[in-house]
């Protein structure tokens, strides 16, 4: 056989073994002086070096999964920097939204700019994921607030992930309530979104001064019954009780989670619900952080993601990781395996992402570095050298 693509790495970090929980998350099934071969898009062999035909070959340091971004806000127009000089002088998250500041804002500069310009700066935000290693990301609306506004952003993030090189996973998100009949309005556009495919999931901002779990309970109900996936923003501010949402949905994943009591806990754990957990967002609301050691040792599916917006302008993975490393303490393999195999889960994706193993796409990065441990290990640098998608190499540093 002749491959397309023959990648030899002095340390091949493969994730192969399924998601990681508990003690596993450390364990990244590395091959010293490995190869991955690949042909038509997915992976056709991984182990240890030999002689094979291949159409073009590369050898680098560290090859590994390529980085999965679970959740971000990425389709938004305008900034927010001073309300960060806000926060810096002791303003809280709420505190600015009351001021008319915040999403508001966001969603008034969303709505007031075209297409064009939403796209525009979108796939700018889009290159410079990939840039540094990701190949797959969720982008969630919310900043329409509005049905038709939802609708509006929710065509967006399909219009990208038909034009773009990354792997694009659209969710609806219920942001905000605007009024007393907004919850009705929403709840009459899900079949819409179901019927023409524009979303996998449903999310909810399911905390202090943004929805309640009744609220969450009546979107969910309708979510369901068109088969759209679920996920909720959970105790990011506060732990106003949604974490119960659990119990009653099967949830893809409960994000953020700084609060989170134990009963819930313990029924996220059972049901396998993934913990997404943000801490570039905590970083720069300058908030406290998820209780990552005790989740992890707990046995919840841990899983990492940068929450980009423009509260929280931090979209790199390794970034991420780093700073996962410093505030949450996971170790550099805890934050690898929570970017790429447990992120691949919260999206319902680990099938054909988030390792490097037989069958599954060939999405891989290579880095120009020792070994992973200095993935974690710098804040600030992009070690990124080469970058494979779907067998393809989309990009070289």
């Amino acid at each position: 056989m002749e491959y397309d693509l023959v990648i030899k790495a002095k340390q091949l970090v493969t994730l192969r073994g399924g998601v990681r929980v508990k003690e596993k998350m450390k364990e990244l099934n590395i091959i010293e002086d490995g190869m991955v071969a690949i042909k038509d898009k997915r992976i056709s062999y991984v182990g240890e070096k030999k002689t094979v035909n291949s159409k073009e070959e590369i050898s680098t340091g560290v090859a590994m999964p390529s980085f999965i971004d679970a959740h971000t806000h990425l389709l938004f127009y305008g900034s927010r920097e001073d309300e960060f000089e806000m926060r810096i002088e002791g303003l809280s998250y709420n505190e600015i939204l009351k001021k008319g500041g915040g999403i508001w804002r966001t969603v008034d500069e969303t709505k007031k700019a075209g297409d064009a310009e939403i796209l525009k700066v979108a796939k700018e935000r889009l290159c410079y994921l990939l840039e540094h290693g990701t190949t797959v990301v969720e982008i969630k609306s919310g900043y329409g607030i509005d049905p038709k506004e939802e609708i509006r952003e929710l065509r967006l993030i399909n219009e990208l992930k038909n034009n773009s090189e990354l792997t694009i996973v659209p969710t609806l998100l219920a942001h905000l309530k605007k009024d007393k009949k907004w919850l009705k309005d929403f709840i009459e556009i899900i079949p819409f979104v179901a019927y023409n495919n524009l979303a996998k999931f449903v999310d909810s901002f399911c905390d202090l001064g943004a929805l309640s779990y009744e609220d969450t309970d009546v979107i969910f109900a309708e979510a369901k019954k068109y088969g759209l996936g679920l996920k909720a923003h959970v105790g990011e501010l506060e732990d106003i009780g949604c974490g119960k949402l659990v119990e009653k949905y099967d949830l893809a994943s409960i994000d953020h989670i700084v609060y989170l009591d134990e009963k819930s806990l313990e029924q996220a754990i059972k049901k396998g619900t993934c913990g997404v957990l943000l801490p570039a967002t905590t970083f720069s609301l300058m908030q406290n952080h998820a209780n990552a050691k005790k989740y992890i040792e707990k046995g919840l599916i841990v899983a990492l993601a940068s929450d980009f917006s423009p509260a929280s302008w931090i979209s790199d993975m390794q970034s991420v990781i780093s700073i996962a490393c410093r505030e949450l303490k996971m170790t550099q393999a805890e934050c690898i395996a929570a970017s790429t195999i447990n992120a691949a889960y919260s999206l319902g994706i680990h099938n054909d992402y988030g390792s490097i193993e037989e069958g599954k796409f060939a999405d891989i990065t290579t880095f120009d570095v020792p070994n992973y441990k200095w993935i974690g290990y710098t804040l600030g640098y992009n070690h990124v050298e080469i970058v494979i998608k779907h067998g393809k190499k989309v990009l070289e540093r």
